[in-house]
């Protein structure tokens, strides 16, 4: 079945989110639209679609979230649908794996992202997290989204 694929594609994306997200800055709209396409294929494949319900409300309260936190200036257009679009993914019943490792990883990741540009870090550098004082969105969306998907 085509749906036990879904997790190994969306860490794919996740992983090539992350690696965008430091190198640039941004996250394209293709990219962030990949795990709506997903959910879609997945739900399309499944022989109870209404079994999705939960997933496709869990992935609009964290756009309606996100949203939120754009507004207010503190994410991203592109890390508002790439969370969205992870939240579509994981299994509603993993959701606490994925919320812990979200905030969990913001207090270990980001600290160490500051230390590495305040050691390495130059104006010059062609890495977006070590030329400019951004913190990647995509790092705590990523942890968040492969717990989700894989925690036993």
């Amino acid at each position: 079945m085509i749906t036990q694929y879904v997790p190994y594609v969306m860490s794919a994306i996740l992983i090539v989110a992350v690696m965008i997200d430091v190198r640039t800055a941004r996250m394209p709209n293709w990219l962030t639209l990949l795990p709506l396409v997903l959910f879609i294929v997945q739900v399309g494949a499944s022989e109870t679609p209404s079994a999705f319900t939960w997933q496709l409300m869990q992935g609009v309260i964290v756009f309606l979230l996100g949203i939120g936190l754009f507004a207010a200036g503190g994410i991203g257009a592109g890390a508002v649908k790439l969370m969205a679009g992870t939240a579509l993914i994981v299994p509603t019943s993993s959701a606490f794996y994925a919320i812990f490792g979200f905030v969990g990883s913001v207090f270990v990741l980001f600290p160490i992202v500051i230390m590495v540009r305040k050691a390495i870090g130059s104006d010059d550098s062609k890495w977006a997290v070590l030329s400019r004082q951004i913190l990647p969105m995509s790092l705590p969306i990523a942890v968040a989204g492969l717990l989700g998907m894989f925690a036993v």
